[in-house]
């Protein structure tokens, strides 16, 4: 066979010498065009035409140019294919006789090849075929139970199309076993090894036995860089980060990955190239974190092996958190806020959101919105109805709930959201319930989801919400302490969870926020929001069938009946093999995700000695040998229905392919084309103008024309409008009564003071609001009780004022009708637990010294939240409780004392009638709004020795 490949051509002829017809082409031309056409014969009246005839010899026609070189063209088609025209021609390698041995890497690394590989397998069969020599076939990727032995080129080439490769690795050692065994039963005299190109644990093993026996060994390497794969993926804060790898650095390329989600839908795509001698590269999808959740599926473009494919699944996935707190946001400071430790611990795998807003009633619907799969309330106490039951339905649907106790939950007499009914109060050291010492944390049980993790040794907790012990409190415990009193506990609602950890979640019950344990713990917590199906996972083990694999190309189909159900660990130790390829083990709602690489991929190429220095290398063919000789008889065909038509269309015999009618028809169509495409044009550019014009305005960018935001300009004083004339207007006097004083004896100089309407005023202008409370005012309702949850969450004071220094609110019977009629204001907000102001609190120091706070009455008590601490201290010279009581409630009937008329003299009388009283009832007005606008500093160590001298201590 003599072949044109020295000029590049992959062409060859079996009988070349056919091809000296082609000579021959020339003496064609030369009686061709002496040969005319039959001329076409018209009829005509005889008589008339016989008369004009003019009698003189003719020169014969001779054949137009093109019906000469369509001949000419049959002539050598033929020609060319009497030579046998073979089209991509292998050479025979193989040589010697006897049996051959066929080692085939099968494993994931072959599928971008493995086309190519069964090319050139069929053509090794051929040949051994052709020198009548039976194979010995030997796969790679097989397990144990692959049988040697051998079997005519006929029948193996028969069964070439039955070959499949795996998503697994290779096993060399295994391989090694069965080439020793076939070397000992049958003798190969050739060894051709096909191989994907890797080294693996094993080769020098196989390598040894593949050159034990043969006198021929032929290896076959892949031509090209498709064998790049894809490192364990990482969901970080901020993007999706991985790594790629290469077997072959020796060229840079580009690659592009897909990220699709569970549809197949493409989600993103990038780029990366791989520069000249680098064998790895890092790779960043940098976009919204609820689209990355969405990602199950990351593919290298173009590669087709199990190793460029990625799976992911919940483990993966960030989880978005969000977050509320019942504390002040002015208390936020970073080492005391509750939720400091919360996001600290939660940030390196999950994904924290916060509501814009404080008010709860707005907050939840707008994380729950957002797609968050867990909210934590940090000492959040009383829920609105509203709120509670949009809570208790986003976890019947699959939400987890997770809840920290505090001084608001210890203090609000509540049974809803929480896994456990809990006692009123709370345990702590020196307490009712008390203890003689802080408390450890004791071995986590099988049943729990911490199991697995050591109790740590100095975590101790020094208060607690106590549960109320019932049948069912044991299996609702995840973790207690020593003495057995549960520290969380959590219960199953539909398809969510409620837990709750009996500890603050900061620094102020237990130091365990501030511990390595907390972080898995919440990690371990928030976990449990997955699909329902991994509540199991706590389990040591968990056997999962299969769902979808991958098949040796990377793609995913449904499993084989060989494949065994996926037992993983918390370790996920499982490594895949030809029972558990890689893919989706589980069910569709929820599944656990197996990949070929996890971690440090590593790709070494196979050496090229691999079978000895003598033997050949090739590489693997393109495409199979392909005879052209039916090709070029089909064409000779063709050219001759051509020439009958040619010769019948020049006979007149085709009447109706006249030119005039096709050019007709031509311009026809050519105009009708056109009219469609003008008004296509006409019809979108309308539209793609009015698009440009168009300019999208968000809600965010219309501002209310009416909304007013005078308040903001200057610092006023706010009462609440109750509806009552002689309250509202007593409220007023008092307040620019006390607006005068401050104005006269502080730099503070307010504005006139302001009512406000609750229900729909903005109350975020005024750092303190007054309330007087009367039995003939309205009830607020529960939206207008969540907008005042909010304000004062957000830094602002309300000062409720009962007016009733006779029953006396909480201090006395408790039973006057304005007491009552607060307490029923306070049911429905999220309060701390209160105290009379302690002698050391910053508000008997904030400007004036005081000792006590009467308004036009004397003898009630001021009460504000209770400041706790970790350890309580009476060596303080001022309680360094942080930021300010959200909440003062007194029954002195403050803006009676400060009420002023408009000569400016006092409208009330003072009870008992003691002109100092009102002197000192505006004063409590001073330090009220002193305390109210700049918090605790008179806290700070800098005004201890003024405050000592002052004291006279």
């Amino acid at each position: 066979m003599i072949g044109l490949s020295a000029l590049g051509i992959p062409l060859a002829f079996a009988f070349p010498w056919a091809l000296l017809a082609l000579l021959s082409l020339p003496v064609i031309w030369w009686l061709l065009r002496l040969t005319p056409p039959r001329p076409a014969r018209e009829p005509f009246p005889p008589t008339k035409i016989l008369s004009e005839l003019a009698n003189h010899e003719e020169t014969p026609a001779r054949s137009p140019w093109w019906l000469t070189l369509l001949r000419l063209m049959m002539a050598a088609l033929i020609i060319i294919a009497m030579a046998l025209p073979v089209w991509n021609p292998q050479n025979s390698s193989l040589k010697g006789e006897g049996p051959m041995m066929l080692v085939v890497d099968n494993g994931w690394a072959s599928g971008s090849e493995w086309d190519q590989l069964l090319v050139t397998a069929g053509t090794i069969i051929d040949q051994a075929q052709a020198s009548d020599r039976q194979i010995i076939t030997i796969f790679t990727a097989r397990d144990a139970r692959q049988k040697i032995e051998v079997a005519p080129a006929t029948e193996l080439k028969n069964n070439l199309s039955s070959w499949i490769n795996f998503p697994n690795e290779p096993d060399y050692l295994l391989t090694a076993k069965k080439v020793a065994e076939a070397n000992r039963l049958y003798s190969p005299s050739s060894v051709v090894f096909l191989s994907e190109g890797l080294d693996y644990q094993g080769s020098d093993e196989l390598s040894a036995r593949l050159q034990e026996r043969a006198a021929q060994n032929i290896l076959y390497l892949p031509d090209g860089d498709n064998t790049i794969v894809i490192d364990k993926l990482r969901n970080e804060p901020d993007a999706m980060s991985g790594k790629i790898v290469r077997a072959n650095s020796s060229d840079p390329i580009t690659v592009g990955l897909v990220a699709l989600d569970l549809n197949g839908v493409s989600i993103t795509r990038k780029l990366v190239t791989f520069g000249a001698g680098e064998k790895s590269i890092d790779f960043r999808f940098e976009i919204p974190v609820e689209l990355r959740n969405d990602i199950v599926r990351v593919v290298i473009d173009g590669i087709e092996n199990a190793g460029a494919v990625q799976l992911l699944d919940e483990s993966n996935r960030r989880r978005l958190v969000g977050l509320i707190s019942g504390e002040k946001y002015d208390n936020a400071q970073p080492l005391l806020s509750p939720l400091n430790y919360i996001s600290s611990a939660l940030e390196p795998f999950s994904d924290i959101r916060r509501a814009s807003d404080a008010n709860v009633v707005m907050a939840v619907p707008e994380l729950i919105t957002s797609g968050v799969s867990t909210i934590v309330l940090a000492d959040v106490g009383v829920l609105p109805p509203q709120t509670s039951n949009r809570l208790q339905e986003w976890v019947n649907k699959g939400g987890m709930l997770i809840r920290f106790a505090g001084p608001r939950l210890a203090a609000a007499q509540t049974t809803t959201l929480l896994p456990v009914r809990l006692r009123l109060g709370n345990r702590n050291i020196g307490g009712a319930l008390s203890w003689e010492e802080p408390k450890p944390v004791a071995e986590f049980e099988i049943t729990s989801p911490f199991f697995g993790l050591e109790p740590p040794q100095d975590v101790f907790v020094s208060r607690q919400v106590l549960a109320i012990q019932e049948g069912d409190l044991a299996n609702k415990t995840w973790a207690r302490l020593t003495d057995g009193t549960p520290l969380v506990t959590a219960s199953r609602n539909g398809n969510g969870w409620i837990v709750l950890f009996h500890v603050s979640s900061d620094a102020s019950w237990s130091n365990l926020p501030i511990s390595g344990t907390f972080v898995e713990m919440l990690r371990r917590v928030v976990n449990q929001s997955r699909s329902s199906f991994t509540a199991a996972t706590t389990e040591a083990s968990l056997a999962l069938p299969p769902l979808r694999l991958l098949n040796g190309k990377g793609q995913l189909s449904p499993p084989g009946v060989e494949v065994k159900p996926a037992i993983f660990d918390d370790q996920n130790n499982l490594k895949v093999s030809l029972e558990n390829p890689p893919g989706f083990y589980g069910t569709p709602d929820g599944f656990r995700a197996l990949n070929l690489f996890n971690a440090d991929a590593k790709l070494d190429q196979l050496p090229k000695d691999f079978l000895g220095e003598n033997s050949i290398l090739a590489k693997y063919a393109k495409e199979q040998s392909l005879s052209l000789k039916p090709w070029a008889l089909f064409s000779v065909a063709l050219l001759l229905i051509l020439d009958c038509l040619a010769v019948l269309w020049m006979a007149g015999q085709l009447r109706f392919l006249k030119p005039a009618s096709r050019s007709a028809n031509a311009a026809k169509v050519s105009t009708a084309l056109a009219v469609i495409v003008a008004a296509g044009l006409f019809a979108v550019i309308p539209n793609i103008t009015q698009a440009q014009q168009a300019t999208p305005q968000t809600q965010a960018d219309v501002i209310d024309p009416d909304f007013d935001f005078s308040p903001a300009l200057r610092t006023r004083l706010a009462y609440v409008i109750t509806g009552v004339a002689e309250i509202d207007e007593t409220s007023e006097a008092g307040l620019r009564g006390l607006t005068k004083f401050l104005t006269e004896r502080t730099a503070i100089e307010p504005g006139e003071p302001i009512g406000v309407d609750i229900s729909k005023d903005e109350l975020a202008f005024y750092p303190m609001i007054y309330w007087p409370i009367d039995t003939a005012s309205n009830l607020p309702d529960q939206q207008t009780m969540a907008r005042i949850d909010a304000y004062m969450k957000q830094g602002g004071s309300v000062l409720f004022d009962t007016r009733d220094r006779v029953s006396g609110l909480l201090g006395g019977t408790s039973s006057s009708p304005q007491a009552l009629h607060l307490q029923q204001i306070l049911a429905s907000l999220d309060i701390p637990p209160l105290e009379p102001v302690p002698q050391d609190h910053v508000l008997t120091k904030s400007f004036f010294i005081l000792a006590q706070f009467p308004g036009r009455y004397s003898g009630g008590e001021l009460w504000v939240e209770r400041q706790f601490d970790a350890v309580e201290r009476s060596d303080r010279p001022v309680r360094a409780g942080d930021g300010v009581s959200s909440i003062l409630i007194t029954s002195n009937d403050l803006a009676g004392a400060w009420a002023i008329d408009s000569q400016n003299r006092p409208m009330f009388p003072i009870v008992p009638p003691d002109p100092i009283q009102r002197e000192i009832a505006f004063r409590v007005g001073v330090n009220l709004v002193m305390y109210a606008m700049t918090g605790n500093y008179k806290s700070d160590q800098v005004h201890i020795p003024a405050l000592l001298q002052r004291l006279g201590q």
